[in-house]
């Protein structure tokens, strides 16, 4: 495509295992090597190869060969090393999908995505590295990147209301087709294919790393009181996603009550996911903050209820199909209750939302018009 030849990427956003930020941007990437067959696609990072989740086989891996600069803080090296080895590709684009880029210098254009705004809602939550980066770096490259992506319009919202600029444009992340509603069949082969995960029905889900901002502990009491109350005396507690930080107290509390059915299955497969989303009695996410909330779409997509904390950005996801509330832990139990009780009301019933193919073109049009309007 005339004026599109060369796109860089942020390769630390692709780490394994994959991040929900991770997800969203691989997910992105695969479709852009679709829509854009005539593009080179380079990807910068400390990483190894075997870290990166590469999109496919053509796209160039621009990685650290000092031992010494692997070791530098993420956003650190990409400002210094990487801002220098995207300058030796002459880059059309750079899209940095972590927000914070290497530089202007970095391509002809850089084009940034927002995803959240921890570091000012939620700073206590994030790890000391990547806190001091957004202090030192979002608000500038917020301001000077030739145009600015997010995944949600609270998301948009909120960075007017705090660095004074909105996105260029919203892009939700999709679903994949393998999420969709299970028939009689599927649901034997995936009850016996989440068996040795130690998962079993019935059960109440949560997808998300164990750190403060997910309020984890206020799902856990919840569910440990129900117990004690015997009123989901069947019911598992599945808590999927990495272990994440600042979760010893948390780490405590899941260890003490783990009798009670609380399930931690570990590394999950990806083609697991869609199974544990659909076999699910209710996905519960009681966050503190979200910058959207893609475990809400993907349960959305297979069908089963979720109840979601009040944030703007969780509500903005669940598209008025998901139970509100406050995220504390007698109103999260009369929310498990009442849709355990009638579960046919609270089934998602509204159109599927948008696959992965439709939010990559919302930004390859972001992209092709950023380098028209410089031509």
């Amino acid at each position: 495509m005339p004026g599109l030849n060369k796109i860089g990427i942020d390769g630390d956003a692709l780490r394994k295992p994959l991040s929900g930020v991770g997800q969203y941007i691989y997910n992105l990437c695969c479709e852009l090597d679709t829509l854009l067959p005539n593009t080179e696609f380079f990807i910068y990072t400390r990483l190894s190869a075997e870290e990166v989740a590469i999109p496919a086989s053509r796209w160039h891996l621009r990685n650290e060969s000092n031992g010494l600069a692997r070791k530098l803080p993420s956003f650190l090296w990409m400002k210094t090393f990487g801002l220098a080895l995207a300058k030796k590709d002459n880059l059309d684009v750079f899209w940095a999908g972590r927000t914070i880029h290497p530089g202007l210098s970095a391509a002809k254009e850089v084009v940034i995505t927002v995803h959240d705004l921890n570091h000012k809602l939620v700073p206590e939550t994030m790890q000391l590295a990547t806190r001091l980066s957004h202090k030192l770096w979002f608000d500038k490259d917020v301001k000077n990147a030739t145009k600015v992506f997010t995944n949600s319009q609270g998301t948009s919202n909120r960075l007017q209301e705090w660095v004074g600029r909105g996105a260029d444009l919203v892009i939700h992340p999709g679903v994949s087709a393998n999420f969709h509603p299970l028939d009689e069949a599927s649901q034997a082969s995936a009850t016996a294919a989440l068996a040795p995960l130690g998962i079993s029905a019935p059960y109440l889900l949560a997808v998300s790393t164990l750190e403060p901002r997910k309020n984890m502990s206020v799902l856990i009491d919840a569910f440990v009181q129900l117990k004690h109350q015997g009123a989901i005396a069947q019911h598992q507690l599945v808590l999927v996603g990495a272990r994440g930080w600042q979760n010893n107290e948390l780490a405590e509390k899941i260890e003490a009550n783990k009798q009670f059915g609380i399930v931690l299955p570990g590394y999950v497969a990806d083609e697991l996911i869609p199974s544990i989303y659909a076999m699910a009695d209710i996905l519960i996410m009681p966050s503190k903050y979200e910058g959207f909330g893609m475990p809400v779409v993907e349960a959305r997509a297979v069908k089963t209820p979720v109840i979601i904390s009040d944030v703007a950005e969780l509500i903005e996801a669940s598209a008025g199909e998901a139970t509100i509330i406050k995220a504390e832990v007698d109103a999260l139990q009369q929310a498990i209750l009442a849709v355990l009780d009638t579960p046919e009301a609270n089934l998602p019933i509204q159109t599927r939302p948008a696959n992965w193919h439709d939010s990559a073109q919302i930004l390859t049009t972001g992209l092709v018009t950023t380098t028209f309007d410089r031509e």
